[in-house]
């Protein structure tokens, strides 16, 4: 599915027309007789473009900031433009008055805008197919609108393109490690600290990364304090037990869990990429026929928050410099407590599909997944006004092909994500209350501040 682009030498994303979803590409308008007139055709841009984006994180990969970076770059152009058009709400960045009810213009406005983002975001891919694919769908407009929807895109494009570019997702200021107990080193022996300097990036809502940071592990003051506690030490015990490649109290439910929420590999989409493809689930099932401003609303609300999700934990991980479970049992005499016992033979479930066992190449304080699980499921809880939606999920992990797992609530889901990662073996329980609560905290904000 993946090629070589032979003049521009850039990986090429390809996004099958199988999997355009269906949705309104109208515009919200303040009278009946506009949204009318805008509504006839049914494949909505912002879910075909939430797909590519799907498409590139599979290629991209790496850890989620990049990623979260790109898909709010993505949806805060897609929101601006359906939001020139509409009028109906406050802009992200731009807003283009001339653009006004010129409803011919919003599919190509949309797909130029995508386009440009998402070339912003991911220079090294080559998303030329995809804006083909994208112009040849239905489109009402004649070719004046259709130009005209070009420049409005692309201005928008290159606006948030400009507005990101000194946001500090370049920073390579290098990580200094500190050589005691209870401090992060790799696990894998050479492997880079994956988002050192993330936490220091640009909000999208939020004040500073550090708004939402959550307090010390289990309220400890010191290191040494956390790991003398008989608190830590139960901690380390569950892990242990729960999360071991060869643990036996472990349910074959629990480690389902925790493969379908995985997503680690380089080549899925990613656990950022499984909370995207979950909303598209939700907001077709509820909501199929919203119209463009209102599906590019929600994801531009729901991008927004997951980006500053992945700020505001990388800034605790890299605050904290916690070791992984992995670590801790391994140098478990070399803590401040007798109550753990060092196994260096032990291995966390979390593994590559060739079997090699691993844990995430980062600081453990607060859970990556649990954060953004969160943050995702307290945004679509506002937007929808319940936590009370059914769904059926889906995975791109290779080692749970073809598993589905249904959820009767928003909360349920990313609870059960969080408590994945103790099954995997890769995260203290700790760490995952810390990031629920933390991107709950962080999701009512954006809310409420984003886009008003």
């Amino acid at each position: 599915m993946f090629g070589i682009a032979s003049a521009r030498r850039r990986t090429t994303i390809r996004a099958a027309a199988t999997a355009l979803a269906i949705g309104a590409l109208a515009t919200v308008a303040p009278s009946t007789a506009v949204a009318e007139e805008a509504r006839p055709e049914k494949t909505d841009r912002v879910i075909y473009w939430n797909r590519v984006l799907l498409d590139a994180f599979r290629q991209v990969g790496g850890h989620p900031g990049p990623l979260t970076r790109g898909g709010a770059m993505l949806n805060t152009a897609l929101y601006d433009v359906a939001n020139s058009i509409s009028g109906a709400g406050k802009p992200y960045l731009t807003d283009v008055p001339e653009a006004r009810w010129r409803h011919g213009s919003l599919n190509s406005g949309l797909d130029y805008a995508a386009y440009t983002a998402l070339e912003g975001a991911y220079p090294q891919l080559d998303f030329s197919d995809e804006l083909n694919t994208a112009l040849s769908l239905p489109d009402a407009g004649n070719q004046t609108q259709k130009d005209f929807g070009k420049q409005l895109g692309t201005k928008v494009g290159n606006a948030i393109i400009a507005a990101r570019a000194n946001d500090g997702s370049n920073d390579t200021t290098p990580y200094v490690p500190v050589d005691a107990p209870g401090y992060w080193r790799p696990t894998t022996p050479g492997a880079a600290p994956a988002g050192a300097n993330w936490g220091k990036v640009k909000p999208w809502a939020l004040q500073s990364g550090s708004q939402f940071r959550p307090g010390p592990p289990l309220g400890f003051d010191s290191m040494e304090k956390l790991l003398a506690s008989d608190a830590y030490a139960a901690q380390v015990d569950e892990v242990r037990r729960l999360g071991g490649a060869t643990s036996t109290e472990r349910t074959a439910d629990q480690t389902e869990i925790a493969r379908f929420w995985a997503n680690d590999a380089d080549g899925t989409y990613k656990p950022v990429g499984q909370q995207y493809e979950h909303a598209i689930i939700i907001q077709q099932k509820l909501r199929p026929n919203d119209t463009s401003y209102q599906t590019s609303r929600l994801f531009a609300l729901l991008s927004i928050g997951l980006a500053d999700a992945a700020i505001s934990i990388w800034d605790s991980k890299y605050t904290t410099n916690l070791w992984r479970p992995e670590t801790a049992i391994k140098l478990a005499d070399t803590d401040y407590t007798d109550k753990t016992v060092a196994d260096p033979n032990w291995k966390p479930l979390s593994s590559t599909p060739a079997g090699v066992h691993f844990s995430p190449s980062f600081p453990t304080y607060s859970s990556g997944h649990s954060g953004i699980a969160a943050a995702w499921a307290g945004i679509l809880r506002a937007y929808y006004g319940t936590d009370k939606i059914s769904f059926t999920g889906t995975t791109d992990d290779p080692q749970a092909v073809g598993v589905k797992r249904s959820f009767t609530s928003l909360t349920q889901a990313a609870q059960e994500k969080a408590d994945s990662r103790l099954y995997a073996g890769v995260h203290f329980r700790m760490d995952n209350e810390a990031a629920l609560a933390q991107g709950y905290r962080l999701a009512e904000y954006v809310y409420a501040n984003a886009l008003k």
